[in-house]
């Protein structure tokens, strides 16, 4: 992000306070914020010019008694969003089970071919899309960052694929 557009985004900053299930928490930093957020463990990504906390030092204390470096960051407006791929562990895994008391939008994704179909998750609150794959065998659930989800939701229309409603 420009300057301008990091300023504007801190003018509707909204706390973040999802769990951080991806590799890290993507950041806005100035320029000059950079040696701030580098201390604390932040890393920078030379492709996407940007900022981002790896989720291992979230819950690192800034400094005794004043709170974490995920609050430090909230207080500073800097979180946009989670960064990077999935924690694919038992934890996460259960905790996006259907089961659970997370609350999600489902989606149904076909297709008329033998592509495969997708029932698509998403939870929004936790900043994830889930892709389960239905009727096509052995494939993998994917999982993504709500941005990346509903970049992977595009791919699948503009391949030919239809939004249908699923029967509860």
């Amino acid at each position: 992000m420009k300057s301008k557009e990091i300023a504007q985004f801190r003018k509707n900053y909204k706390a973040y306070t999802g769990g951080c299930h991806f590799e890290g928490l993507k950041l806005a930093v100035h320029f000059d914020e950079k040696d701030g957020v580098k201390k604390e463990g932040a890393r920078w990504n030379q492709d996407g010019k940007f900022w981002w906390m790896p989720e291992k030092h979230l819950t690192r204390d800034v400094h005794p008694g004043i709170g974490t470096v995920q609050d430090w960051l909230n207080d500073n407006k800097m979180i946009v969003g989670p960064y990077g791929e999935f924690n694919k562990n038992d934890y996460t895994v259960n905790l996006f089970d259907s089961g659970n008391n997370h609350e999600y939008t489902e989606y149904g994704l076909h297709k008329s071919n033998n592509d495969p179909q997708f029932k698509v998750q998403f939870f929004f609150q936790e900043d994830v899309a889930k892709f389960i794959p239905t009727g096509m065998g052995d494939l993998e659930t994917e999982y993504y960052t709500k941005e990346d989800g509903q970049k992977r939701w595009n791919e699948c229309i503009s391949n030919g694929y239809n939004r249908v409603v699923e029967n509860s």
